[in-house]
């Protein structure tokens, strides 16, 4: 393999060669490292991240971590040295482990997108079981199957077949030596996961358009019906005059007043106290007193005033909280996004190379071979970036982490815990 990879050249041309294969596989695995622990360091720490769908994504950036700390440097001692020179039982480890968490990766992506696509679609239903237990046992789900798949046939066919045909200096999957076996398994572990992931994302995507014009349509519809609704509002106030701004503010007030003697009667029941009977003047309740000492002119703009602020208040909460929700669907989209077009970028040119390997076994020198394999692994170099690119939240903690500023972040009390503190004190 070396040979082939490092053609016959003088001893100074090979060194360079392998020192700057060296730099360039060291570099991309210390990125790989960095950049996944990254991922689990800041799902520890920060709340804000500890969501369904990035327990997933934690679950994705375990197995890249794997890929990066072992695969890609066997690999790459693999293809510098002349031979396998660490043994068969070595050999067999790595390379369990190695298809075992790249097939875990693509299950993961499935995940997602299935997740988002139910998610999208059926939104009632489904977002009552997007728990996160439910997610850790998917999560599982994809890590045994992918075990099951391929652990016991790459580490015990040997032993099924009766002899082991790979040779000691060689390290690849027995019985995967077949080119037309190659084929079945790629087209399963990657051409069918990949077209399931883009038609769901097409999927998504087309309720997503569909949800963005019934939008339109009710916000069109809505706005047509405010002239007439304001001109009969302003006939109305011209007949009646100020008795009907009275009236208004009048019933607000009753509205209010009688929101409060409901809780005052229902904690006099409570205490004992007969609510059947007349008050005296110890249990007269601070509306009446308050009554008594101003005009009830004076409390009915209060009272109008009051409930005018906390609907005000009551409005301005509800659409925070569906910006929010619309928000954190926008990043949930994106991520998948650039993580599904990441994945089918650096994975297609060796599934490529595999096809044509079924039909043409000498058409594919092993330097490219070994560029596609070695591309494959930098899919787990690109997943952290998605997540940073796409993602406010894990952008800004990976910064506050790599600047050392987290502890005094956290240690930092924010805006509305130092008013709520001075109001506290006053």
């Amino acid at each position: 393999m070396s040979d082939i990879l490092l053609p016959q050249q003088t001893a100074p041309q090979k060194s360079t060669l392998v020192i700057i294969i060296v730099f360039l596989t060291g570099s991309l695995s210390l990125v790989t490292v960095v950049g996944n622990i990254l991922v689990l360091v800041s799902f520890k720490i920060n709340k804000a991240l500890k969501t369904v769908n990035n327990y997933y994504l934690l679950s994705l950036a375990f197995a890249d971590l794997t890929i990066g700390t072992l695969s890609m440097n066997l690999y790459t001692t693999y293809i510098i040295m002349d031979q396998w020179a660490l043994g068969p039982v070595v050999c067999d480890l790595w390379l369990a482990i190695d298809y075992v968490a790249s097939n875990a990766s693509v299950m993961n992506l499935l995940v997602i997108s299935f997740d988002r696509y139910f998610s999208v679609t059926r939104p009632l239903t489904y977002r009552a079981k997007r728990t996160t237990k439910r997610a850790m046992t998917m999560i599982g789900l994809a890590w045994s199957i992918s075990f099951i798949l391929w652990a016991p046939a790459i580490l015990f066919w040997q032993y099924i077949v009766g002899e082991r045909t790979v040779q000691p200096n060689e390290c690849y999957i027995q019985f995967l030596s077949e080119p037309i076996i190659t084929f079945c398994t790629a087209i399963a572990a990657f051409y069918l996961p990949v077209t399931i992931m883009a038609f769901l994302f097409w999927k998504i995507y087309q309720e997503t358009e569909k949800r963005a014009k019934d939008i339109q349509g009710l916000k069109g519809s809505g706005s047509s019906n405010r002239p007439s609704q304001a001109q009969n509002e302003g006939s109305g106030s011209g007949r009646t005059g100020g008795e009907g701004r009275a009236n208004n503010q009048k019933t607000s007030s009753s509205m209010l007043l009688g929101a409060s003697g409901d809780r005052s009667g229902s904690e006099e029941e409570a205490d004992g106290v007969d609510p059947s009977r007349p008050p005296t003047e110890s249990q007269s309740s601070p509306i009446s007193s308050l009554a008594s000492d101003q005009s009830p002119a004076a409390i009915t703009m209060k009272d109008a005033a009051m409930a005018k602020r906390f609907a005000s208040k009551a409005k301005t909460e509800i659409n925070k909280r569906k910006n929010e929700k619309k928000a954190n669907e926008k990043k949930a989209a994106r991520t998948l996004s650039a993580i599904l077009f990441a994945f089918i970028t650096t994975w297609l040119p060796y599934n490529i190379m595999v096809l044509v390997n079924t039909f043409c076994q000498d058409c594919i020198p092993e330097t490219l071979w070994a560029l596609g394999y070695w591309l494959c692994y930098v899919n787990s170099t690109v997943n952290p970036m998605c997540y940073a690119l796409c993602n406010k939240t894990f952008r800004t903690t990976f910064r506050d982490i790599l600047m050392c500023q987290w502890n005094q972040k956290k240690n930092k009390p924010n805006f509305h815990q130092r008013k709520a503190h001075i109001q506290k004190c006053i």
